[in-house]
């Protein structure tokens, strides 16, 4: 099976995207036999960033769903075989193998495919043997299907005549063979001169007889070649048909498919196929991989470990297919479904990184260095630097306890991160917008509430009717009743909140009027608790 995901919510924030990267390393230190990948449903926050480069902690890739893709259940450590080997070789390889279908390559690329049918296709070949007019074959091809030895004749030399076996009176069978033509015939001493003088530019001789010198020296003034093989005539006749290079019965019309391509696209050109399988393979056209029919009915669904939330709406797409082997979160119970019985661990603390340090220390693992840095960060974005009235004496401790591994102060290093978001760049209300937005329902009413934390509240508001014109185009794109974003200054304890939409709603939930446009709430730092809460009992009355 593949990598078990581990990822937090969309528009993730810091803490989703720290939490999802830490909890990924303990679980790799602590189970063995998985391998935990952490990623991510959006860009980094600048805070993020600025932590992960203090760190030296690699970003996580982000994903864009986790709808089963063709890699997670293709078949890895393809056979494959090359375009010039023989058809033989190819049954062989399969044979070998226990694999029904090989991709042919040249140079490494996949240039075609084979299969069972189309090797059963040559073997039943036999009853009427097929000649090389079409496709030449050279002599040495024929001495290596056959185990034969060159007894006479140019190894190199092309046969693109018939091939007849020498089964009849030689009178009679002189009558058959054409100039340039290949004859399988036993220990025949009148048959074997009568067919090179009859111009057969390839004579296999069957039962490990060897012609008698007379016969060979006639052989090499006609320019004919001589190949003495141990099998019997049948055995020969049908190895004969087998001769042919991959490449000259292969189809060249081999589907291929995308590592990354969705499993439900790759099943309607399957089974819209003449053949069973499929190659998969990368961006140079080299195979990684292949699909078959039964690898589609085995089925597989990707394997997440869900960070920080645990609703549908807020994860990836294709949430719903995906296996949910666990969840770590600080929030209220969603509605994510399990196939199963799982580990939940969901905490009420002030951030999912919490949560993530006390498993470190329940598994009796110490946390490294840059784990305890970016946990740190997590911890005191989520809680606003400990003041959130979300913050436990939890949040306290381990906040302490990661300070200590790091040697530093927590407030001062929380000052740094908060003042890191904004330096360098020039203001957005887009990004100030979208960047941690998340969506609550109650009844019929759907609310957006984003949140700015910053040390500099005035510098913020500044910016308030571009802050209004991109909710308002929100709320009419998304179809939300309401759009608000709380503005929260962390020196001073408390938010500015901006509205659109229903703002009787947002008043009556809040108690404040925004007449002015914004309002004040002090005291007020999170969205959770103290925001989403209070809208969603305003929206049921």
């Amino acid at each position: 099976m593949g990598p078990v995901l581990v990822f937090g919510h969309k528009n993730p924030d810091n803490d989703s995207i720290c939490s999802a990267v830490a909890y990924a390393h303990l679980k790799n230190l602590t189970d063995t036999e998985g391998v935990y990948v952490p990623a991510r449903l959006g860009p980094l926050p600048p805070e993020t960033s600025w932590a992960f480069d203090r760190f030296g902690v690699q970003v996580p890739e982000e994903i864009e769903h986790v709808f089963t893709r063709v890699r997670d259940v293709m078949t890895e450590g393809v056979v494959t075989v090359d375009s010039d080997q023989t058809m033989l070789e190819a049954g062989r390889i399969m044979r070998e193998r226990g694999v029904r279908a090989l991709p042919v390559l040249d140079n490494g690329t996949v240039r075609g495919l084979i299969n069972q049918t189309i090797l059963a296709e040559a073997y039943l070949g036999e009853i009427e043997m097929r000649g090389f007019e079409g496709v030449p074959v050279a002599v040495k091809r024929l001495v290596a299907v056959l185990d034969g030895a060159l007894l006479a004749g140019d190894p190199e030399m092309e046969l693109s005549g018939g091939v007849l076996i020498g089964a009849m009176e030689p009178e009679t069978m002189i009558g058959y063979i054409n100039p340039g033509d290949t004859l399988v015939v036993g220990d025949r001493r009148r048959s074997q001169p009568m067919a090179l003088e009859a111009g057969v530019a390839c004579l296999i001789v069957t039962g490990a007889s060897r012609p008698e010198p007379a016969v060979l020296e006639l052989a090499r003034e006609k320019g004919a070649a001589v190949i003495s093989t141990s099998h019997a005539t049948f055995a020969a006749a049908r190895l004969v048909n087998l001769s042919h290079t991959v490449a000259d019965v292969m189809d060249g019309e081999v589907l291929l498919f995308d590592p990354e391509m969705l499993l439900s696209e790759a099943l309607e050109d399957l089974l819209g196929s003449t053949h069973r399988e499929a190659v998969v393979v990368d961006a140079d056209n080299r195979p990684v991989g292949m699909i078959t029919r039964t690898n589609i009915a085995r089925g597989t669904r990707r394997r997440v470990i869900l960070v920080d939330h645990n609703e549908t709406a807020q994860s990836a797409p294709g949430i719903e297919e995906a296996e949910v082997v666990e969840v770590v979160d600080h929030h209220r119970i969603g509605d994510v479904q399990t196939y199963g019985p799982i580990l939940f661990l969901n905490i009420p603390v002030g951030s999912t990184a919490t949560v993530v340090a006390m498993r470190y220390e329940e598994l009796g693992v110490p946390v490294p260095e840059p784990m305890a840095g970016i946990l740190l960060s997590a911890l005191l974005s989520d809680t606003v630097l400990l003041k959130s009235p979300t913050t436990t004496e939890t949040d306290h401790r381990i906040a302490a306890h990661l300070a200590a591994l790091l040697g530093l102060d927590p407030l001062a290093f929380g000052l740094e991160m908060f003042r890191a978001r904004t330096a360098g760049e020039a203001f957005s209300a887009e990004r100030a917008v979208k960047a941690d937005l998340k969506e609550y329902r109650a009844g019929d009413t759907l609310a957006a509430i984003g949140q700015v934390e910053t040390v500099d509240l005035e510098a913020v508001m500044e910016h308030a009717d571009e802050l209004r014109t991109v909710m308002d185009s929100l709320r009419e794109a998304r179809g939300y009743d309401l759009v608000l974003l709380m503005v929260t200054d962390v020196v001073r304890e408390g938010s500015e909140i901006i509205a659109v939409g229903k703002l009787r709603l947002a008043e009556r939930g809040l108690g404040v009027s925004l007449a002015e446009g914004s309002a004040w709430m002090p005291g007020v730092l999170s969205r959770k608790k103290q925001i989403a809460a209070q809208l969603v009992d305003a929206a049921g009355t």
